[in-house]
């Protein structure tokens, strides 16, 4: 019976550690959301010419396509590793 006490703890772990990594990523969605909000509200609302704006719009657009590449290939070593986990624990 301890056997079974300690797999139970290790699933409470794993799912406790998978809910974790779910909020860290949800928070960082967030947070660059609500930064790209911040940054295009203050460049539309700022005094200086359309072309510079168009400018420093397609500079963001940029950006954020690059910075938004990198989370998802953060995001696909993660999930690669998760199935790894999942292929070893199964067989």
């Amino acid at each position: 019976m301890p056997e079974l006490k300690n797999h139970g703890q290790e699933q409470q772990e794993d799912r406790a550690m998978t809910e974790g990594t779910r909020c860290t990523g949800m928070s960082t969605t967030t947070f660059f959301a609500c930064l790209l909000a911040g940054i295009c509200t203050g460049v539309l609302f700022a005094a200086q010419s359309g072309a510079r704006t168009r400018r420093q719009l397609h500079s963001l657009a940029k950006d954020l396509q690059e910075e938004t590449s990198h989370i998802l290939g953060d995001a696909k070593i993660s999930i690669g590793k998760l199935i790894e986990q999942g292929k070893s624990l199964v067989g």
